[in-house]
């Protein structure tokens, strides 16, 4: 299978680029290459490495540039909107600029009619309703990385804690985290009867995110879920079918989850806030779960080599719109050499040399093969030997690209593999919500998503961290938080996404 896919890819590359004689037909250019991660020490080496491999191919050279997440939102803004040529942009949640408002207001270029000469090979890698997904207006703006393209969410665990307990993991099957609860509380009697001095430890540790580890649906307003769908298979909010947009803090589920966060804090399962807590991964009979989410291969021992680490899977995988916007690479409005730029993102998306540069570094300076052909950071004079002060690793480095045609040492994908085996198996498995592709138009409720934006952030974080003093409290806070809502205009919002997702469809 991996010779198939590597000779697939050789003939997509070959397609890509036979109207052209040679790279002696294009006139020399340069482009630069915004990437939103931390400027590696060794990014000139890299840059340098990856120059000399596209010239004899493209006939030009790409700077890159790595920006921290703090300078991007301070400095691409005004970037974009400044007229210059700035080259290739990244977006998504690394790279801070978001697709949609950037595409609707002209900082990207067009692609749609690009991609059949310029770049065959990447338009292969998604179905047509990805890219149907990816329009804004009528037009492609962007490609979004091939990964993780749907939430892949798993339950990480100590296997030694749950082996010596005796007990069968696999009878705890679960869609969310919330249907664990059982589960939770049995290793936590467990664990305190047998290992006292570990009592004040929790025995969950994960960020209390409402979506995706407890819930899934489509949210048309990212991470508030003050307008929300159920998926078609799936149908976590009950009473609803999947073309009815909700206020998902007005549900019966909300306040349930709300009140299991509360009892979780109150019967230490869970903390309510895990700050400078990273040392109670480690403990061999400290904490036994842990969330997971894009894993597709578990490493042996993830957090601590004083324990096994394996996981199980959520039995529903699903993606949304959100997850192609996520991360992924445009070509600036004002770029003056876009068909080359998107010739270079072929490469990018296509090629497992630059695949592989873009994450690890250099072969024989940051990384070498070893005699059984694994890839190791380990060698005399490796750049990337000390973990703590590697020259160049990124690993996923989702802003960049395609990461499964990426070579790999086997601690990071195993044997055979199997992690980008699985990660396509998944992302063609993932259910598929009625409204991929919608992007809601917040201007005719702009002043009501802004209100009641800060209401969520005013009351959403205490209640799903479960800080409240009781389950009486919960309830009081949360009467008054949708009353809050409705005072600012969450029906509004609500009546809006409806509208315009009633439109959409009909015009689909």
């Amino acid at each position: 299978m991996k010779k198939l896919l590597a000779l697939v890819m050789a003939i997509m590359l070959a397609l890509s680029f036979a109207s052209f004689a040679s790279a002696e037909d294009l006139e020399y250019c340069e482009f630069d290459w915004y990437i939103g991660s931390n400027p590696p020490t060794d990014l000139q080496i890299v840059n340098d490495a990856l120059n000399e491999y596209i010239l004899p191919i493209l006939n030009a050279k790409v700077n890159i540039t790595y920006m921290t997440s703090a300078d991007w939102v301070e400095k691409m803004g005004t970037m974009l909107t400044s007229g210059d040529d700035i080259g290739i942009v990244g977006f998504g949640s690394q790279s801070k600029s978001d697709y949609v408002i950037e595409s609707q207001r002209g900082a990207f270029y067009p692609l749609t009619d690009l991609f059949a000469e310029y770049a065959p090979g990447t338009y292969a890698l998604f179905s047509e309703a990805v890219w149907e997904g990816m329009k804004i207006n009528g037009e492609i703006y962007g490609i979004p990385s091939l990964k993780d393209n749907g939430y892949f969410i798993s339950c990480i665990y100590n296997a030694d804690m749950i082996e010596e307990m005796g007990i069968n993991i696999e009878d705890y099957q679960h869609s969310n985290f919330r249907e664990l609860e059982d589960l939770f509380y049995e290793v936590k009697e467990w664990r305190d009867e047998n290992y006292p001095e570990m009592a004040e430890y929790p025995i969950v540790m994960y960020n209390n995110l409402i979506y995706p580890y407890n819930f899934a649906f489509e949210t048309f307003l990212n991470d508030s879920y003050l307008a929300v769908a159920n998926i078609d298979g799936i149908m976590d909010l009950a009473g609803y079918d999947s073309n009815t947009i909700v206020n998902f803090y007005d549900t019966p589920e909300f306040l349930e989850f709300c009140l299991q966060k509360q009892r979780f804090v109150a019967d230490g399962i869970a903390l309510y806030d895990e700050t400078d807590k990273a040392e109670l991964r480690k403990a061999a009979n400290g904490a036994c779960f842990f969330t997971g989410w894009g894993y597709t291969n578990m490493q042996e021992h993830i957090y601590s080599e004083a324990w096994t680490s394996k996981m199980m899977m959520a039995d529903v995988i699903w993606t949304e719109t959100n997850n192609y916007f996520s991360a992924g690479t445009a070509i600036s409005a004002n770029c003056k050499n876009p068909e080359r730029a998107l010739m270079f993102l072929e490469l990018v998306n296509t090629d497992p040399f630059v695949a592989t540069l873009m994450r690890f570094g250099v072969e024989g300076i940051h990384w070498m093969k070893t005699e059984d052909g694994d890839m190791t950071f380990d060698f005399e004079g490796s750049r990337n030997a000390d973990v703590g002060n590697r020259g160049y690793y990124y690993w996923y480095n989702a802003p960049v690209g395609n990461l499964t045609i990426v070579n790999a040492p086997k601690s990071l994908v195993g044997e055979d593999n199997i992690m980008m085996k699985n990660m396509m198996k998944y992302n063609a498995e993932c259910i598929v919500p009625a409204h991929l592709g919608f992007v809601f138009d917040t201007a005719p409720v702009v002043n009501e998503v802004a209100a009641c934006t800060s209401i969520v952030l005013e009351y959403q974080e205490d209640l799903v961290n479960g800080r409240c003093a009781s389950p009486e409290e919960v309830e009081a806070i949360v009467a008054e938080f949708r009353e809050k809502l409705a005072a600012n205009g969450a029906a509004e919002i609500v009546a809006e996404v409806q509208r315009q997702v009633d439109a959409w469809m009909a015009a689909k």
